[in-house]
C-alpha cells in the first residue's frame, strides 16, 4: 500500500513538473492555439502516439514517459544521417512547431535540424552543437530571427503542417539514439506583446551592474565619446577610432576589418557614448547612442543587411542585446518616447529568443563549448532579470543560467585553489574573469543557489598569480594584447617578493616561479596548455621571464584574428615562442597534446613538459631553478634520444629595449633601465643569428601589442651544434 501511495506521488510530481515546465516552454510567444503530445499525460497535452513515428532503419520502443530510438554504429566509422519523422494526427494551420529530445551515444555530431514536409521538400532549420545526454528542446516559429538566420530572412506565412520531422547527422557509436518525449505544434500572433504585461521600470541592481560590466570592457569610453562628440569618430572596441564624414551612413573603412565589423554591429559605440551620459550627465551623448542604435533597427533588423556574418554573429548578438536593454533603461529614465520604446522592446524579446534558441547558441563557432556562448548566457540572463514582468523571465533565467554551468564545467579548468579558462590565452581569461563575475552577480539577484560566484572568485586567484611583480602586465600567452616595456621600466616592479612562490598547476598547463635576485623580483612562467584549441598558439613548452621592472623575454602575442595573414600565422606560429622547435613544421593545436609537471625543491624548483604537436615527434623541455638568485639550467631533446634534426632551432624573443650581444661562451642581454643583465650560456658549436624588424619571409624580430599594432623586437635563433641528441643550455642574472 505505501510503495502504490509513493508511486502515486512520485507520478504526480513528475506531473506537476512536466506541466510547469511545458508552460514555460511557449511563454516567449503570445501563442494563440497549439497542440502538445507527450506521454507524461499532463493536463492540457494530447497522447504521443509512436505508431505515428517513423524512424527508417531505426528501431523504436516507448518507455514510460519518452519514445526511444535506437539506430546503432554504421560499422564503418562515417557519418550517416538520420531521422525521426511524426505524423500529425491532423492537418493544423501553424506558424511554429518543436520537438522534445534527447540524443545518447554518438560518436559526434555534424549538426541537427527540425523541420517539416512541403512540397516533397524538408523545410528547417538546423543547430551545430547540440548536447547529448541531455533533454532538451528543438522549437521554432517562421518569425523567428532562428527562422530567417537559416532560411535567407525567408518568413513564410501559417501553413498547414502534416509531420514534424527531426534529422540527425553524426558518427553514431554502438549505442547511438534518440529519445523523444514531446512534440508540439502553435499558431502565434504576428508580435508578442502580449508576452510583455504591465510596463515596469529595469530592476535597479541589474541596470547598475550592467553599466559597471560596460565600464570594465571599455576603459576609455569618455576619451572615445568625447570625440564622437567633437570631432566626429566612431568610437569602436579596442580603442578603434574610424572617421566619420557626415554625409556617409557608415564609416567608410568599416568593411576593412572583420573586428570593425563585429564592433559595430555590437552596438559598442553606442555602449560608450551611453558610458558618457551615465558618468557625466551629458545627454546629447545619450540621444547620440539612441540615434546609433534606431539607424541600426532600420538598416540591419527591420529588413535584411547583406553583412549576414557580422550582423548576427553570435558573440555580436549577445553585445548588441546588453546595449539595447542598458539604452530601455536610459530611455526609460529620461522618458524616450511610447513609439521608440515599444519598437526597441520588440528587438530586445527578439534578440533574446534568438539567444535561447538551440538553433543560434554558438552558432558561429566550431564547437559548442566556446566562450562566446557566455555571453550569449550573460545577455538572455540580463533580459529575463531587467524585465520580470515578462511571461517567459524564468524560462530564459533558467536556460542561461543551466547553459552557463554546464559552459564552465567543460571550459574552467579547477586545480587546486584556481580556476584557469582553458582557452589559452590570459587575455581571454581575464576578460571572462569579468565575465563569469558579472554572471556571478546576475545569477545571485535571479535568488538561484549557484557556484558561480565562488568560481568567479577561484578565477581571480589565478589573475593575480599570472600578473608580473609591477601587478598590472602578464604575458601575452596565445590571443592577448600585449603591454610594451616602458623605456624606464616598470618602478613598482622592482620591489622585492616578501616570500619565494613555487606553483605547478598540471591540469591547466602552467608552472610560475616567483623569487628575487638581489633584492630584485623576477617571475618565470612555463606554459603547456592543452585543454582546448581556441586562441592557442604553437607556444608548447615555451616561457616567459621578468626582473626588476622588465619582460626579457616575452611571448610576442598577437596582431588581429585575420590568422590567414603573414604576420598574424607567425605570431601564432612555433618560432614566435620562446622554444625548442622545428622551423617550417606543421604544429597541431588540438587538446591534449602537451603536459607538465614539476616538483618545488629546497633549493628552488624543476619543471618539465613534454608535447607532441609535430607528427611521429615528442618534444621534451626541463628547467631547473634556485630561488636566491636567478640561475636556470634547461634542456632540449626529442623522445628516445634522437639526434636534434638540422632544422633544430632553439628561438628565443627579447623585450623592447632588450639589446643583445654576442660573447665566447654566448649572448649578454641588457636594458638601459636595468644595472643587471641576463647571460646565455651555449655549448660550443651553436651558429646564433639575430633578427630585428624582419617582415620579408622568415618573418622575425617582430611583436604585436593591440589590435593591428606591432612594433619591431630582437629575436634570437639558436642552431645547436651538428650531431647532438639535446641542447643543454644555462639562462642566469648578472
Amino acid at each position: 500500500m505505501i510503495s502504490k501511495v509513493s508511486e502515486k506521488l512520485q507520478c504526480s510530481f513528475v506531473d506537476q513538473a512536466a506541466r510547469a515546465r511545458a508552460a514555460k516552454q511557449l511563454s516567449d510567444r503570445d501563442v494563440i492555439w497549439q497542440t502538445h503530445l507527450c506521454l507524461s499525460g499532463a493536463s492540457g497535452t494530447q497522447p504521443l502516439d509512436a505508431s505515428r513515428l517513423s524512424c527508417g532503419s531505426g528501431r523504436i520502443a516507448t518507455e514510460a514517459d519518452h519514445i526511444r530510438v535506437d539506430f546503432g554504429a554504421s560499422g564503418d566509422g562515417a557519418a550517416t544521417s538520420q531521422q525521426l519523422r511524426f505524423a500529425l494526427p491532423e492537418m493544423p494551420v501553424v506558424n511554429g512547431f518543436g520537438m522534445r529530445v534527447r540524443l545518447r551515444g554518438w560518436e559526434s555530431i555534424s549538426y541537427i535540424a527540425i523541420g517539416h514536409t512541403e512540397d516533397a521538400s524538408y523545410r528547417h532549420v538546423k543547430a551545430t552543437h547540440p548536447q547529448q545526454g541531455a533533454w532538451f528542446d528543438l522549437d521554432v516559429g517562421f518569425r523567428d530571427l532562428a527562422w530567417g538566420w537559416r532560411n535567407g530572412w525567408e518568413h513564410p506565412e501559417e501553413r498547414p503542417l502534416g509531420d514534424v520531422r527531426f534529422y540527425i547527422k553524426g558518427v553514431p557509436g554502438p549505442d547511438a539514439g534518440c529519445d523523444l518525449s514531446e512534440v508540439r505544434v502553435w499558431r502565434e500572433a504576428e508580435h508578442p506583446d502580449a508576452v510583455f504585461g504591465e510596463e515596469r521600470p529595469l530592476r535597479p541592481e541589474v541596470v547598475s551592474n550592467l553599466i559597471d560590466y560596460h565600464r570594465a570592457y571599455f576603459p576609455e569610453y569618455e576619451r572615445l565619446a568625447r570625440d564622437f562628440m567633437t570631432k566626429g569618430l566612431c568610437p569602436l572596441g579596442g580603442n578603434i577610432q574610424l572617421e566619420w564624414p557626415a554625409g556617409e551612413p557608415l564609416p567608410p573603412r568599416l568593411g576593412e576589418v572583420g573586428s570593425f565589423q563585429f564592433s559595430w554591429h555590437s552596438q559598442h559605440s553606442a555602449i560608450i557614448l551611453m558610458l558618457l551620459a551615465v558618468d557625466y550627465s551629458e545627454t546629447g551623448a545619450l540621444f547620440a547612442a539612441r540615434d546609433m542604435v534606431a539607424d541600426w533597427l532600420a538598416r540591419s533588423f527591420d529588413q535584411p543587411d547583406p553583412n549576414v556574418k557580422y550582423t548576427w554573429y553570435d558573440h555580436g548578438v549577445a553585445e548588441r542585446a546588453l546595449a539595447m536593454v542598458t539604452l530601455y533603461g536610459q530611455g526609460q529614465k529620461h522618458g524616450f518616447d511610447t513609439r521608440f520604446m515599444a519598437r526597441l522592446r520588440r528587438a530586445i524579446h527578439r534578440h533574446a529568443q534568438l539567444l535561447a534558441s538551440e538553433v543560434f547558441y554558438a552558432g558561429h563557432q566550431p564547437i559548442r563549448y566556446h566562450n562566446h556562448a557566455w555571453f550569449q548566457d550573460l545577455a538572455l540572463m540580463t533580459v529575463g532579470l531587467a524585465f520580470p514582468g515578462w511571461a517567459c523571465a524564468d524560462l530564459w533565467v533558467e536556460t542561461a543560467l543551466s547553459r552557463a554551468t554546464d559552459q564552465f564545467a567543460q571550459l574552467i579548468a579547477r586545480d587546486g585553489d584556481f580556476a584557469v579558462f582553458a582557452e589559452n590565452s590570459i587575455g581571454y581569461h581575464l576578460g571572462i574573469e569579468r565575465l563569469v563575475a558579472t554572471i556571478g552577480v546576475f545569477a545571485s539577484l535571479s535568488g538561484r543557489e549557484t557556484e558561480i560566484p565562488a568560481l568567479a572568485k577561484a578565477l581571480s586567484t589565478f589573475s593575480a598569480l599570472m600578473r608580473y611583480p609591477d601587478g598590472q602586465r602578464t604575458l601575452a600567452q596565445g590571443d592577448t594584447f600585449r603591454r610594451s616595456n616602458p623605456p624606464e621600466g616598470d618602478p613598482n616592479g622592482r620591489q622585492p617578493y616578501s616570500r619565494r612562490e613555487i606553483t605547478i598547476l598540471p591540469r591547466a598547463g602552467y608552472a610560475i616561479a616567483k623569487a628575487n635576485h638581489t633584492e630584485r623580483p623576477f617571475m618565470l612562467v612555463f606554459l603547456a596548455t592543452s585543454l582546448a584549441a581556441t586562441h592557442k598558439h604553437a607556444d608548447n613548452l615555451s616561457f616567459t621571464l621578468y626582473l626588476d621592472g622588465i619582460e626579457w623575454l616575452i611571448d610576442p602575442s598577437f596582431y588581429s584574428h585575420e590568422y590567414a595573414g603573414d604576420l598574424p600565422r607567425y605570431l601564432r606560429g612555433p618560432e614566435a615562442h620562446n622554444a625548442f622547435v622545428l622551423p617550417g613544421t606543421d604544429y597541431a593545436i588540438e587538446p591534449g597534446l602537451a603536459q607538465l609537471w614539476g616538483k618545488e625543491t629546497p633549493e628552488g624548483f624543476v619543471f618539465a613538459g613534454s608535447h607532441t604537436a609535430v607528427r611521429d615527434l615528442e618534444f621534451h623541455r626541463r628547467i631547473e631553478g634556485v630561488t636566491d638568485r636567478l640561475e636556470l639550467q634547461l634542456r632540449d631533446t626529442l623522445r628516445d634520444g634522437a639526434n636534434l634534426p638540422a632544422n633544430a632551432r632553439l628561438m628565443l624573443h627579447c623585450g623592447e629595449g632588450v639589446e643583445v650581444k654576442p660573447e665566447t661562451s654566448g649572448l649578454r642581454l641588457s636594458h638601459p633601465a636595468s644595472e643587471l643583465s641576463l647571460q646565455i650560456v651555449l655549448p660550443e658549436g651553436c651558429d646564433i643569428y639575430l633578427f630585428h624588424g624582419r617582415l620579408e619571409d622568415p618573418i622575425r624580430g617582430i611583436t604585436g601589442l593591440g589590435f593591428l599594432q606591432s612594433r619591431p623586437i630582437t629575436t634570437i635563433e639558436i642552431a645547436p651544434p651538428a650531431g647532438v641528441n639535446s641542447l643543454a643550455w644555462r639562462l642566469r642574472a648578472v
